[in-house]
């Protein structure tokens, strides 16, 4: 190794001016390229990644946090319907729920039809939502959904609603 060694710093010292500089800077573009292909492309492309599951953990925990506060809103509705409602208008029992539930800035308009009916229409509703609303209310309310009409709205997953309830 040694002399290896050796024979190439003679074999280099040997050379002209200008053939030892051409060394030199090949010597210097090929430590370069080896820093950049070894060293920095990898911290670069590690620290990309990163970047990208962080930002994939964030979504994932902004999703979660509202899931939470969704699953906290319908537990408070779940638990504040339990008690018996027969007596309340069905208009007074739908306003109530949809309140709990989170949903009252997707009502465009509730009015009673009868003694113990309503109409409600609701707008750009979140079609999952609704069909948890409509589950608590026929559960803890005792009313039952006798018309329906849903629409597809622009936004993917939202729904334009016209629905009618009764106590049986």
């Amino acid at each position: 190794m040694k002399q290896q060694l050796q024979q190439l710093l003679h074999w280099y010292n040997t050379l002209p001016g200008r053939d030892r500089w051409l060394v030199n800077v090949t010597a210097v573009l090929v430590i370069l390229t080896l820093f950049y292909l070894i060293i920095w492309e990898p911290l670069h492309r590690g620290l990309e990644n990163e970047t990208i599951k962080d930002q994939s953990q964030q979504k994932t925990l902004q999703w979660m946090q509202q899931a939470a506060q969704q699953v906290k809103q319908l537990r408070r509705s779940g638990q504040a319907s339990q008690r018996p409602l027969s007596s309340k208008p069905v208009t007074l029992v739908l306003e109530q729920s949809l309140m709990n539930a989170g949903l009252k800035p997707f009502v465009r308009k509730i009015e009673s039809a009868g003694n113990n009916s309503a109409r409600v229409k609701l707008d750009n509703i979140s079609f999952d939502q609704m069909l948890i609303w409509l589950n608590t209310i026929a559960t803890h309310n005792s009313l039952q959904v006798s018309s329906a009409a849903i629409e597809r709205s622009d936004k993917p997953g939202l729904v334009n609603a016209r629905l009618r309830f009764s106590r049986p």
